[in-house]
C-alpha cells in the first residue's frame, strides 16, 4: 500500500487537513465581536469557536484608533515544521496590536512580512488569549 506513487503525499495531506480543520476561515474584526453578546466564529468544518471576552478586552485597550476595526480576530499564530524553536504571525496590525498589548518594545520586529516569537511565548500567547489566537499547523 505505502509503496504505491502518491500515497504517502495524500495521507500528509489529510493529517494536515484534519488538524487544521478547526481553523476559523472567515475572522471578524474586533469591534464586531465586542459588540457580540457571546463573541465567536465558525471553524472550517462548522463548529464555534468562542473566544473569551477579557481577551478581547486585552486587545482593545493595546489598540490605536481605527486597530479595533482593521484587527481581524483570532489572530492566526503559523507553527511550521522548520522552526524548532519559533512560531510567526504575517498580519502587521495584528503584530502591533499584540506588541502593545505585551510590551514587547523592539524584540520580535517584522522581517519579510513575518513576526518571528519564540515557541515558548507563542504557546503562552495561546493560553492567554484563549480563543483570540489560533494555532495554524503548516
Amino acid at each position: 500500500m505505502w509503496d504505491r506513487p502518491g500515497t504517502m503525499d495524500r495521507w500528509v495531506s489529510h493529517e494536515y487537513a484534519s488538524l487544521n480543520a478547526s481553523l476559523v476561515t472567515t475572522k471578524k474584526s474586533l469591534s464586531t465581536l465586542l459588540a457580540e453578546a457571546e463573541p465567536s466564529c465558525t471553524t472550517r468544518a462548522g463548529d464555534p469557536w468562542p473566544i473569551e471576552r477579557v481577551a478581547l478586552q486585552r486587545l482593545e485597550a493595546a489598540c490605536r484608533p481605527g486597530d479595533a476595526d482593521a484587527l481581524r480576530v483570532p489572530i492566526s499564530l503559523h507553527f511550521h515544521t522548520e522552526l524548532e524553536d519559533a512560531c510567526y504571525l504575517t498580519d502587521p496590525v495584528a503584530g502591533e496590536v499584540l506588541r502593545r498589548a505585551e510590551s514587547f518594545g523592539p524584540a520580535f520586529p517584522f522581517r519579510e512580512g513575518k513576526m518571528h516569537v519564540p515557541l515558548s511565548l507563542g504557546v503562552d500567547l495561546i493560553s492567554r488569549y484563549k480563543g483570540a489566537i489560533q494555532q495554524v499547523f503548516l
